[in-house]
């Protein structure tokens, strides 16, 4: 048996990937560190978003690897807080092989065994809420593997949010919206949600324009209130308009679902909520600054009560559901 260790492996998903990180696959580099809150600083260190691609021939593929944290929640499964995915390519699309299910702070899976011996592309999600501290690869003896991740050329999309952005509660790495959008388009989608803490910040705003981007797509509103928004919206805007003066910015709704129906103060914040949002963007409509769109079609999780684990962070049907509802409406938009 060989073994390998990826963490030196280029990313995808990684932005200012040549800034010096405490852990290979930190959101954040060191530079950022005294730029941002210590709540998102601590959150970038969850590996929301990355893959490493490579090529392989052996029959069987092992994965030995350390969390940071050895996070758990309640209500989201182990496999998509510091589990791995491994996708294959078969007739250039990204098929699901299996998961690596985490057992504590040091883990151990074969995902693949007696596969047929042929050259194979791979696709390997890093967990969505904890770091990866080691990550080893074990083949067969006389194998190769090659390192796949080159960087795009084209230029990637780059969301910022809030938990659901970064992940909450998939049941595993590959099924959230960031990671299904990138796999159907061949974009690179670089994640910046921080649980919890989507504010709308000028700080990650400065961030995130510093990345030569196709999108900026802001999907804050499950992290917001009505003065936030008022207080926020603009102010981000402008400051990602200093650096970058025409890349498009694409707000969206907060998705409305029945269960709002369930609770008449959640059907009315969330409403409120997004009338605001309508008010601030027409007031960047009569700033004249360029570039701005609102996603603003109902339904963006299915018109049922079946997308999320607990009325609002998304299940893995909310997350396919979600992901195609902003494909189609950005198509709609001709942004993509």
């Amino acid at each position: 048996m060989q073994i390998h260790s990826l963490l030196n492996y280029k990313a995808i998903g990684l932005a200012f990937y040549e800034s010096k990180r405490e852990n290979s696959f930190d959101r954040l580099p060191f530079i950022f560190k005294d730029k941002v809150r210590k709540e998102v600083w601590n959150l970038s260190k969850n590996n929301s978003g990355i893959s490493i691609e490579f090529l392989t021939d052996s029959s069987f593929i092992e994965f030995e690897w350390e969390v940071i944290n050895n996070f758990t929640m309640n209500h989201m499964p182990n496999t998509g807080i510091k589990g791995l995915d491994l996708y294959t390519k078969s007739n250039n699309e990204w098929i699901y092989v299996g998961t690596g299910i985490p057992e504590g702070k040091k883990n151990f899976c074969r995902i693949i065994q007696n596969i047929e011996f042929h050259k194979r592309e791979y696709k390997l999600y890093l967990p969505l809420y904890d770091g990866i501290e080691k990550l080893d690869i074990k083949l067969q003896d006389g194998s190769i593997l090659e390192d796949l991740n080159n960087k795009q050329e084209t230029k990637p999309l780059v969301f910022y949010g809030t938990s659901i952005t970064q992940g909450g509660c998939a049941s595993r790495p590959g099924s959230i919206h960031t990671n299904i959008i990138s796999r159907a388009t061949s974009l690179e989608c670089m994640n910046f949600g921080f649980s919890g803490n989507g504010h709308l910040e000028k700080s990650i705003g400065e961030i995130i324009s510093q990345i030569n981007a196709k999108l900026y797509i802001i999907e804050c509103m499950q992290n917001v209130d009505e003065i936030l928004l008022k207080d926020r919206l603009i102010p981000l805007v402008k400051v990602i308009r200093q650096k970058r003066k025409m890349t498009p910015i694409v707000f969206v709704i907060e998705p409305i679902s029945k269960n709002e129906d369930l609770d008449l103060e959640i059907k009315k914040n969330l409403t409120h909520k997004n009338k605001q949002l309508r008010i601030q963007y027409k007031k960047i409509k009569k700033l004249n600054i360029p570039q701005v769109y609102l996603i603003d079609e109902p339904n963006g999780i299915g018109i049922d009560n079946e997308s999320t684990v607990d009325t609002v962070h998304f299940n893995d049907i909310g997350f396919r559901r979600y992901a195609f509802y902003l494909l189609k409406n950005l198509k709609k938009l001709q942004l993509l």
